[in-house]
């Protein structure tokens, strides 16, 4: 009796992947051979009706899968190589250490994509397929504090076909710890007072610094000047009322806390 494969599973992956044929007079595994392609495999066990093999290396699309029982081949069914995934950019590319929404991760091989790994930080399913080179993911929470108040981390998707490689600069997303303040120095004077004193920490990428009274919108402070991550100076916009504002500075990692300037 003809060698008959009723089914092959799974149906597709890449090379290392173990494949199950199912079907009458397999053979065993002296007398059996596999035949993925243009390549002809020893499986790694084989009877009657079952044959297992481990997957060669081969390029992406359609292989034929057939077994070679004592010189006489059986009907073939189709294996599907599935390419490694990669990643060319990330967006954005900076975020807070928690509280993240979701960001947008582009490069190939994505329609079958499982997981996103964040360096050291965790792995997160995908949010959404978008499309096989476009999709969208929420970073997990990264541990606070971080020593330098930041971290770079490879952003890296697994799909059927294997994970992406980490591709530097491009393909990574850097986690800021929210900047805090200490003290403002001096902490109170007149409208338009110049070169008021910042002390905290994790002043890094400094995108705004800004005073509030609670009441108006919040009015941004004139010429920040970032000295080192844990010292900036600023001038309090001529013209403000006199009132007790709240100071903030953002940066990636969020907004600080809030510290009083009275404006006399």
């Amino acid at each position: 009796m003809a060698p008959s494969i009723s089914s092959i599973a799974p149906t597709s992956g890449n090379s290392g992947d173990s494949v199950t044929i199912t079907g009458t007079g397999l053979g065993s595994t002296s007398v059996t051979r596999v035949n993925v392609g243009s390549r002809t495999l020893t499986p790694t066990s084989a009877s009657s009706t079952s044959v297992q093999f481990t997957v060669p290396a081969g390029c992406s699309g359609q292989a034929n899968v057939n077994v070679t029982v004592s010189g006489v081949n059986s009907n073939s069914k189709a294996f599907f190589y599935v390419a490694s995934p990669s990643v060319t950019t990330v967006t954005p590319a900076q975020g807070p250490a928690t509280g993240n929404t979701a960001i947008d991760v582009f490069g190939s091989g994505f329609a079958t994509a499982t997981q996103v790994d964040f360096g050291a930080v965790g792995t997160v399913a995908p949010s959404s397929i978008v499309s096989d080179t476009h999709l969208t993911v929420v970073p997990p929470d990264h541990a606070t504090p971080i020593a330098g108040c930041t971290d770079s981390v490879n952003v890296l998707v697994t799909n059927a076909g294997g994970q992406s490689a980490a591709v530097g600069a491009s393909g990574q997303f850097e986690y800021y710890d929210a900047p805090a303040i200490n003290t403002l120095t001096p902490n109170t004077g007149p409208a338009g007072t110049t070169g008021v004193i910042v002390d905290g920490s994790c002043f890094l990428n400094v995108s705004s610094v800004t005073l509030d009274d609670g009441v108006n919108p919040a009015t941004p402070a004139d010429n920040v000047q970032v000295s080192d991550e844990n010292t900036l100076t600023f001038d309090v916009p001529a013209g403000l009322a006199a009132a007790a504002y709240g100071v903030v500075v953002t940066t990636p990692g969020g907004d600080s806390n809030s510290v009083t300037f009275t404006v006399t």
